[in-house]
This record gives C-alpha cells, sequence and structure tokens, in this order.
C-alpha cells in the first residue's frame, strides 16, 4: 500500500511536469493540473496518515476527495465545452464539498475526538458520515451519467462541424468516465460488504481503489496532455460555429427554419453538384464553414440541408464522397504500385486509423479486403 502511494504520488508529479511544460496552456490544461496535484496530495497525506492519525490530517484528507472530483467535474465539462470558458451553471460543481466541509469543520469543532475517534472516523465511520459518504458516491454517479450525455452532444456537434475529428475527439474522456462508474458501482458493493460485515474496516478495500485511481489518472493525464482543444486545432472561430445538433432529433431542430422543403432540395442539389465537380472532399480538413462561404449561407441552413435531405452529418456526408473515392483507386489498374495508405490520403483522409475505421464502418471490408475482393472478382470476368 505504501509503495502504491509512493509511486502514485511519484508518476503524477512528473505527469504536471510535462503538463506545465505544455506550451499555449488553455483553461481546461489548468483545471487538469488542479485534479493531478489534488490526488498527488491525497497519496502524500496518506502516507502521512500512516505515520499516526491526528485531526489536521485527517480533516485533509477527507477534504481531498470532493474537491478532486469537483476539479475534475470542472475539466471534463471545460473539454466538452467550444469555448473552453466556464459556466455560471457549473456552480453544482463543488455543491456537495461546500456541504461536506461545513459538515465536517463544524463536527471536528464541536466535538473533542480522541485518537481513538479518529481512528473509528478513518476506518469504520459512524452513521453520519457513512450517509454524507454514500450521498457522495450517488452524487459522482449522477454527475458522470450527466458527463456521458454532454459527450454525445460534443460528438453530434463535431460530425457537423468537421470531416476530421480524429484529433479533436473526446473518445478516451468517455472512456474515463464509463471506468469511473464502474468503480463507483464498486464503491457501493464495498459499502454493502461493509454493512454486511463482509469486510470489517474500508482499509480492507481501500488499496485497491488506490491502484485503479493511479492508473486512471495517468491515462488522465497522458490524454489531456496530447489532446488538441476544436479551437486550436481548426483555428475555430466562435463567430462561425454551427449549433449543436440533438442526436436523433434532426428534423425538430429545425421546426422554425424559414427555409421551405423546396429550398432545401435545391440546396442538396447544390452541394451534391459542389462535391461531384470541386471534388471538395478531397481537402482532409474541410469544415462546413468553408462549404456554407463557397454556397455563400450560413453553416446553419447546411446542416439543416444535410441532416434533413441527406439523412447524414457534415462529417459523415463528406467521408461518404472520401470512401467511393478511394475504392475507386483501389481498383483502377494504373494506381496498383501505389501503397493503399497513399491512396487513402489521396481521397482525403488525414490518418490510417481513421481512414481503416470510416472505410471498414462504410464499405464493410478494410480497405485491404476490399482490393484484394475486387480483384479477384475482376479476374473471373471472362475476357471477350
Amino acid at each position: 500500500m505504501i509503495a502504491v502511494n509512493i509511486v502514485g504520488a511519484s508518476v503524477l508529479c512528473i505527469m504536471l511536469l510535462f503538463i506545465f511544460m505544455k506550451k499555449g496552456k488553455k483553461n481546461c490544461d489548468y483545471w487538469l493540473i488542479a485534479v493531478i496535484g489534488l490526488l498527488a496530495a491525497y497519496f502524500i497525506i496518506d502516507l502521512w496518515l500512516r505515520q499516526g492519525l491526528t485531526h489536521t490530517n485527517l480533516i485533509i484528507r477527507s477534504l481531498l476527495t470532493p474537491y478532486l472530483f469537483a476539479a475534475f467535474l470542472t475539466y471534463a465539462a471545460l473539454m466538452l465545452d467550444e469555448g473552453h470558458q466556464l459556466r455560471k451553471e457549473w456552480w453544482w460543481f463543488g455543491a456537495y464539498a461546500v456541504i461536506w466541509t461545513i459538515f465536517l469543520l463544524t463536527d471536528f469543532s464541536i466535538s473533542n475526538y480522541t485518537l481513538s475517534d479518529l481512528d473509528t472516523i478513518y476506518n469504520s465511520p459512524p452513521v453520519a458520515y457513512k450517509t454524507l459518504l454514500l450521498v457522495h458516491d450517488f452524487f459522482n454517479v449522477g454527475a458522470l451519467f450527466w458527463l456521458l450525455k454532454k459527450t454525445k452532444s460534443y460528438d453530434q456537434t463535431l460530425k457537423n462541424n468537421y470531416s476530421d475529428i480524429a484529433q479533436v475527439n473526446l473518445h478516451w474522456l468517455k472512456n474515463f468516465i464509463w471506468i469511473y462508474l464502474i468503480l463507483k458501482f464498486t464503491a457501493f458493493a464495498a459499502w454493502g460488504a461493509l454493512s454486511l460485515e463482509i469486510a470489517t474496516s474500508i482499509a480492507d478495500i481501500r488499496p485497491i481503489f488506490n491502484v485503479w485511481f493511479v492508473i486512471l489518472m495517468i491515462y488522465l493525464s497522458y490524454h489531456g496532455i496530447r489532446q488538441y482543444a476544436v479551437a486550436e486545432f481548426y483555428d475555430y472561430d466562435p463567430a462561425n460555429k454551427s449549433v449543436t445538433l440533438k442526436a436523433g432529433k434532426p428534423t425538430q431542430k429545425y421546426q422554425s427554419s424559414t427555409l421551405s422543403d423546396e429550398d432545401l432540395d435545391q440546396l442538396q442539389t447544390q452541394i451534391d453538384q459542389l462535391f461531384e465537380d470541386e471534388q471538395l472532399y478531397l481537402n482532409p480538413e474541410f469544415k462546413v464553414h468553408d462549404l456554407a462561404e463557397k454556397l455563400d449561407i450560413t453553416t446553419h441552413k447546411v446542416s439543416q440541408t444535410l441532416n434533413s435531405k441527406a439523412g447524414l452529418t457534415f462529417y459523415d456526408y463528406v467521408n461518404q464522397y472520401r470512401v467511393e473515392h478511394f475504392k475507386k483507386l483501389l481498383t483502377d489498374p494504373k494506381k496498383q504500385n501505389f501503397t493503399i495508405l497513399a491512396l487513402g490520403f489521396e481521397s482525403g483522409f488525414n490518418s490510417k486509423a481513421s481512414m481503416n475505421r470510416i472505410f471498414k464502418q462504410m464499405a464493410g471490408v478494410t480497405p485491404k479486403a476490399y482490393q484484394t475482393q475486387s480483384s479477384a472478382s475482376s479476374e473471373k470476368v471472362p475476357q471477350g
């Protein structure tokens, strides 16, 4: 257990150093520093506790957990916010931390706890403490599901604005949240084990959680350091942003639109014609704003047209053309000396990973398998 704390604190301090060295830090970077710093402090205070419980180290240790989660919520919300700005409506992130602080400081100020009492609070909390800790777990679960909903909305926004999202998607954050949720449900099971006296003390299960928190924070730090912000990667201009679309409800989104069905049909025809004639999809960084400029309309109208008439997001619409272009190159006898990756880049894809993923999603097979199947089919065609 001591080794876990030492290793955990050391690794997290190294991660902090990397983040401090990152150029052009944004709000979310500073909140990531807060998250990692608080967790490093958590492990250091835990080492102090092992030297002997005192009123000071127990209070600090007890306060760290809710503030750590509040900092994580703020960091995640900033990552999912297009402007990466703090919002007044996020006040509730720290609500539990404030309530817990008031309760803890009030209890310690009016109670003359002995060292034996401190050991009981730390390892086998009284009912009041256990209830508030359980409330914290429920609060965490609710907040994590709220974040998952935000990641879905964020994904939809990206797909309605950009044709390549590999560098700015937050799938890693979604994975982190799911693992965090599993840990929280495990915590519920742990509380059940304590209630049923299967485990006699929190000390019996704390080491497992500490190990997982170290792993999770390393994962979060690594991806947080390398993550591009939308604004940074695409030179994002808030004045030109298109509105967020609710997944699964494209028609309700535009009920107040002034575009008639005939207007939408005409716009869709213009878009199709532009893509056919100018092959706009070959630009790997093509954005909805670029298309709107060519049509001299708003990005809102472009999104409305594609969602209503093509039934696709901008991302899917553009990549549909890239896949079809890629298919032609894969079966072109004149292109057989080129690598599949080179043909993918020529088709507008920006990376091998996104090329393979998108092609398989839309064609049902990998580019290599498609090329092999096409070659085998052409060999079977009888020669005239």
